[in-house]
């Protein structure tokens, strides 16, 4: 009669494994599921740390330059963000805002002048045929306009709210970011914290580094696209180098859709025009391309152009805008993730039994 011995330690062993990965399993539908239903609200939070990693690094220079206490450093840093901005408005804003006046008469004139244009060849004329002549079927009536003015004021509040939980969300993580850090590697075993704590702090460092070359890259943009603009003669010169300036933090994207305004102000003045801003926007571009940000990113973050298109494409079809204007950032912070949580301790991680390479 054979007898059979069971070990109980193997069988305890194996069940703790199963159940562990069961877990993990679960936790990572669980992730999934809030992810897709809930994805703009951890855009909003992702947003918010984002500019607490700005507040961090603009504390930390102060405090290295000066060597100030962290929150007197925090509190300059917030003020000089927030004084930039308002001083850059007080000065620009007059200008910019008559500009934007004007362009909502000068850009309908040259979609006017493109119509006329497209309607000298056949497929231009069969593609002003697709768009409707009654302007009834494309105004709304009062109802309709009420609705839709009701609609924008919902919109504007709802923006201006999420735009104040961001800015005190980023306050609250930048005066104490050690509070939020350490609280979060305590969701991981002891043994896994110091390097869950590595990890973060590599997160906040290309964080910081994809922020500095994309903020100078934008200053570079806006300030050369002014310059070009008015060498040129263009009109609203100011307010189209503006919309490139903040365009630019889409990179791929961005720059062309800023450039189609651009294009569309130079027609009302002339085809030449027209062209002359095609060359100083592509030459801009040009520049910024290939010789600007490689030298900027070479130092900071480089994201492969391919897969920064494809994350960008996927977050715009996912969450529109928001997901558009986040998917680079982002894309920087999966990229440390990937590589150090899976490829480093995952993929190139050596058995605790293995032998060493013999020395060369």
């Amino acid at each position: 009669m054979l007898t059979f011995k069971i070990d109980m330690t193997d069988i305890y062993t194996y069940s703790k494994r199963v159940a562990t990965a069961a877990f993990i399993i679960l936790l990572m539908l669980a992730g999934f599921y809030l992810l897709g239903r809930h994805a703009y609200f951890f855009l909003l939070v992702f947003a918010a740390i984002l500019l607490a990693v700005l507040f961090c690094g603009m504390t930390d220079w102060i405090t290295g330059k000066l060597h100030l206490p962290r929150g007197l450093s925090l509190l300059l840093a917030v003020l000089f963000f927030f004084g930039v901005i308002i001083a850059a408005f007080w000065l620009i804003a007059p200008t910019v805002s008559k500009q934007v006046q004007e362009m909502r008469q000068t850009i309908p004139q040259a979609v006017s002048q493109v119509e006329q244009w497209l309607s000298q060849y056949g497929w231009g004329q069969k593609l002003i045929n697709k768009v409707p002549n009654d302007m009834s079927k494309v105004v709304p009536n009062q109802d309709a306009l009420l609705s839709n003015l009701s609609g924008a004021f919902s919109t504007t509040l709802s923006f201006l709210a999420d735009f104040a939980i961001v800015i005190i969300t980023a306050l609250f993580l930048a005066s104490s970011p050690k509070l939020y850090t350490t609280g979060l590697t305590k969701l991981f075993p002891v043994r896994s914290r110091s390097r869950m704590m590595e990890v973060l702090g590599k997160c906040y460092g290309n964080l910081k580094s994809w922020l500095v070359g994309m903020l100078s890259a934008m200053a570079i943009i806006g300030v050369s696209s002014a310059i070009g603009y008015s060498v040129i003669g263009l009109p609203l010169a100011f307010a189209l180098a503006l919309i490139a300036f903040f365009l630019a933090f889409i990179p791929n994207v961005g720059p062309w859709i800023a450039g189609v305004p651009a294009v569309l102000v130079g027609l009302t003045v002339s085809p030449q025009m027209a062209l002359y801003v095609i060359l100083v926007y592509g030459g801009i571009q040009l520049v910024e391309t290939y010789l600007i940000t490689p030298i900027i990113f070479q130092k900071t973050v480089d994201l492969p152009p391919a897969l920064l298109l494809f994350f960008q494409v996927l977050l715009g079809i996912l969450q529109g805008a928001l997901g558009l204007l986040l998917a680079a950032p982002i894309l920087a912070v999966l990229m440390v993730v990937v590589n150090e949580l899976y490829i480093k301790d995952v993929l190139e991680k050596k058995p605790a039994h293995a032998p060493e390479a013999a020395p060369k």
